[in-house]
């Protein structure tokens, strides 16, 4: 995919799509052209399967929440025109992110408040620099939460921590969101791109097609009811049972080697 984009830096790399926050707002806020440019990212996906994707934030900043002047309407008749349709466009985005079951990395390298935030909590395995930090933020422009924030957030951690970190508000620091369960781990400043390539590579190793799945079906669980997320797993299984990287798996294991998996 190319990196045709003015808020983004994207680039493919052994299967693997990076895409770096670069926002032309300060702290790499949110603008209408950036959600725009991150729905086209996450409907690319669905096109183009790369075996993980990995999102992380640039000059230290991941994403410090929404630019509420961009996104706001001037017009003081119509205050919720501009973040209704900002947040519609956003919501379409994390739509086809999660539609696409490809595997999520989200590396925290600073600041993920509010949008940020959303995005930092919707990645499948999230690791967070010592020196990065997690805030819901909304409270403080007087909003509810966008993004996913309120569909992520008590499946990451629970309902009364939720609430907790949606009422108080409260900065979490790296190592207090591994602990609290927003972020998987946290590690020091100078290994955080080690371990997110470390990481990244180890995932975009595996049968990712099945990882993807699996992913979805974990998110998807505590919507259904055990006869619906049993079809579900059925479908998955035999959607699987299609693929070259069952084949493999299968092959691997009759020979007693290690498989091989392309991510197909």
């Amino acid at each position: 995919m190319s990196d045709e984009f003015e808020n983004f830096r994207v680039s493919d790399e052994d299967g693997v799509r990076h895409v770096v926050i670069d926002s032309t707002s300060k702290m790499n806020a949110m603008n209408r052209t950036m959600i725009d440019e991150l729905t086209d990212i996450f409907v690319q996906l669905e096109d183009d399967r790369p075996r993980c994707l990995v999102l992380t934030g640039s000059d230290g900043v991941f994403c410090a929440g929404g630019d509420v002047l961009d996104l706001g309407s001037a017009d003081a008749a119509t205050p919720a025109r501009g973040f209704r349709k900002g947040a519609a466009v956003l919501h379409d985005a994390m739509l086809h992110l999660h539609q696409a079951e490809v595997p999520v990395v989200t590396g925290i390298n600073g600041p993920a408040v509010g949008a940020g935030f959303s995005l930092a909590i919707a990645g499948d395995y999230t690791i967070a620099s010592e020196d990065a930090y997690f805030q819901y933020g909304y409270p403080r422009i007087g909003m509810t939460g966008d993004g996913g924030s309120t569909f992520y957030l008590p499946r990451t951690v629970n309902r009364r921590e939720a609430k907790r970190l949606v009422l108080l508000n409260e900065q979490v620091s790296a190592a207090e969101a591994a602990e609290r369960g927003l972020a998987t781990e946290a590690v020091p400043e100078d290994e955080f791109d080690d371990r997110l390539d470390e990481v990244v590579g180890r995932i975009a190793e595996g049968p990712t097609v099945a990882l993807g799945r699996t992913m979805r079906l974990l998110d998807e669980s505590y919507a259904n009811d055990m006869p619906t997320q049993l079809a579900h797993e059925t479908q998955g299984m035999a959607d699987c049972a299609q693929t070259d990287d069952h084949l493999e798996g299968i092959t691997a294991f009759a020979q007693k080697r290690d498989p091989e998996f392309e991510g197909e």
